[in-house]
């Protein structure tokens, strides 16, 4: 098995586990998330622990990874997912496909689900940790009151979400802390969990305008200091 990019991945498959990773992955890291991947979340350092999802920071061999465990919040949801694929690979499949096409986003490693054979009970997804601030933190923080910075930011953001447009794909989940800027001032969506690819580019666009114009509105709540022109994308104090 092998990804667009011609990575290999290696499978495993019981009647209670479905997994597949990186072949590069650690072996032993590969071999405790197929044999106790909860006792990875443990380790965890968490960062959002929700009803539905914990997502934790995982130190290993000397680099750092996002461990993402989703549960299923009911029985109703479980035997969905019989039909379903679970939300640790319908993440996978979007993270992947994004990073292929170039946006920036972390490329995952591991996949893991368990399940009692059709049934799918919970899943877990690893990649590689992104360093940099939150867009919430950036905007609030440092770049606050520079408005070259703002406007390089911007510039990258105006980029990522064009990106998006041209691929039909677009972000439920425009929240600010699932956005960060590196520190070489890229723009990465580190959260991928509520996106989707659209067939028809009317919906799509519906769905862009939709999510841009949160992210506006989120901005501007943050940063009321300055002013964002979203028709030529330059900010200045105000």
């Amino acid at each position: 098995m092998t990804t667009s990019t011609g990575t290999s991945v290696v499978a495993r498959r019981s009647f209670q586990r479905v997994a597949f990773h990186d072949a590069r992955l650690p072996a032993d890291l590969a071999a405790e998330l197929w044999e106790r991947p909860e006792s990875l979340v443990a380790m965890g350092e968490p960062l959002r622990v929700q009803y539905v999802r914990q997502t934790v920071r995982l130190f290993w061999a000397g680099q750092h990874y996002v461990l993402k465990h989703y549960l299923e919040p009911s029985r109703r949801h479980a035997l969905k997912r019989t039909v379903l694929r679970s939300r640790a690979r319908q993440t996978w499949n979007v993270m992947h496909k994004l990073a292929d096409a170039g946006v920036a986003t972390p490329r995952p490693v591991a996949c893991v689900e368990n399940c009692i054979g059709p049934l799918r009970r919970d899943s877990f997804l690893l990649y590689p940790y992104q360093e940099g601030r939150t867009l919430r933190s950036y905007v609030a923080g440092g770049a606050r009151n520079s408005p070259p910075l703002m406007n390089r930011f911007w510039r990258e953001l105006r980029k990522l979400w064009d990106r998006l447009a041209e691929l039909r794909a677009s972000l439920a989940d425009t929240n600010l802390n699932n956005f960060i800027v590196c520190p070489a001032g890229r723009v990465w969506v580190i959260d991928l969990d509520k996106a989707r690819f659209h067939r028809l580019a009317f919906a799509a666009a519906k769905h862009q305008r939709r999510g841009w114009n949160q992210l506006l509105r989120s901005l501007g709540k943050t940063n009321p200091v300055a002013r964002l022109d979203s028709s030529t994308g330059e900010v200045s104090a105000a």
